[in-house]
């Protein structure tokens, strides 16, 4: 079964879906310069910024990803 983002009817479970994503997106970042700029002292300070951004990106596309199911499930009753 694929989930279409036309399955959700209620335009504001799509703006929550947006507004959630956009929100991840920015802490993920944050958090990949923060921790980029605290390990500078360490041998490959880019690395420990990449690896917080790739593992950042993957939890919020899981989180994304279940948060977009449950409302599809949601809306089909």
């Amino acid at each position: 079964m694929t989930y279409t983002l036309q399955a959700v009817e209620n335009s504001d479970e799509k703006a929550s879906l947006v507004r959630r994503c956009r929100n991840g997106a920015l802490i993920v970042i944050f958090a990949s310069v923060l921790c980029g700029l605290l390990a500078w002292n360490e041998p490959h300070p880019i690395a420990v910024a990449l690896a917080v951004l790739i593992g950042g990106a993957g939890i919020l596309a899981i989180d994304t990803a279940l948060a977009y199911r449950s409302s599809v499930r949601r809306s089909k009753g």
